[in-house]
């Protein structure tokens, strides 16, 4: 294994190399040149993710340019031809979920249950959002790139652009979150099987509970990031706390944060239960087969001593 993942890396620093002689060769903008180094952190991604993941790590390439060409090539056109951009995005994140979990981790229980887990994650985030925007009457103009869209096309619902950017902010923290509780219960429960559906819950909870914190913390630092400069300029010039909330655009950067990471707080117990639920069904079939086939196998034997 080791071998392998040493010939991986050595093919990685050849492909490196290769792409700084053929940009040194035939790249012949300045500026294009200054941009190369985008192309070395891309295939040290894709290098990284083969290299540690192996196949599993190909698949996850598979998936994640699926998922790019789904919203390049499906979210984004919608939403310009004027479909609601919220709808659009549950939509497509809830095509995103089942085509990643499904490729990665197969059809079981497992995927099952982190599936519907996630997806209770993200209608929670979206509707909470949806909620909360609404009374607080954010319009989703609060950038500049919201304003510059207006000149394009007045038809554009900004509204729900601001909830599809929070439901696609939120779902890839969620769906970890989903998949890491359904593997530890099935890993449990493969691993001791006489694990009642309580107990494999309160094992779920427990792992839940420790990412949480971790992945709350995660969504919002990505979005305290996004918003670095405007924090700045806000403490620099020392605008009171009540102007700084008034504003647009930073009380959707914070319904944005919340929203998401209530949605991942409540994927927890709902990914906990339904793993739960169905490794519990899933042990009980076994036993019946298993039964079944004893009966199956023991049956010619008492058949023939009868003889």
């Amino acid at each position: 294994m080791w071998r392998r993942k040493g010939i991986a890396l050595v093919c990685l620093v050849i492909v490196l190399l290769a792409i700084k002689v053929l940009a040194a060769t035939f790249v012949t903008d300045r500026l294009l040149q200054d941009k190369v180094a985008l192309l070395y952190l891309v295939v040290i991604f894709l290098g990284s993710l083969i290299i540690v993941g192996g196949s599993k790590g190909v698949k996850t390439i598979v998936t994640l340019t699926i998922t790019v060409l789904l919203i390049l090539k499906v979210l984004l056109p919608l939403i310009l031809a004027g479909y609601n951009p919220a709808l659009v995005a549950i939509l497509i994140c809830e095509i995103i979920t089942v085509m990643a979990l499904l490729f990665v981790s197969g059809f079981n229980h497992k995927t099952l249950a982190a599936i519907i887990g996630t997806s209770g994650g993200i209608g929670i985030a979206g509707l909470l959002a949806f909620a909360i925007g609404s009374m607080a009457h954010l319009t989703g103009l609060g950038n500049d790139e919201a304003i510059h869209l207006i000149l394009y096309s007045r038809q554009l619902d900004f509204k729900g652009l601001l909830f599809a950017g929070i439901i696609i902010g939120a779902m890839g923290a969620v769906m970890d979150v989903g998949i890491s509780i359904s593997s530890s219960i099935h890993e449990i429960k493969t691993n001791n099987p006489g694990m009642t559906m309580g107990s494999l819950m309160s094992a779920g909870m427990n792992v839940g509970r420790d990412i949480m914190g971790t992945m709350s913390n995660t969504l919002i630092l990505a979005y305290a990031g996004s918003s670095l400069n405007l924090l700045l300029l806000f403490t620099t010039y020392e605008i009171p706390f009540n102007e700084i909330i008034g504003r647009d655009n930073l009380a959707a950067e914070i319904v944005r944060a919340l929203a998401g990471s209530v949605g991942l707080i409540a994927t927890i117990p709902l990914t906990a239960l339904i793993a739960a639920l169905l490794a519990e069904k899933s042990s009980r079939r076994t036993c019946v087969a298993c039964r079944t086939i004893t009966r199956w196998i023991n049956n010619p034997f008492k058949q023939k001593q009868n003889r």
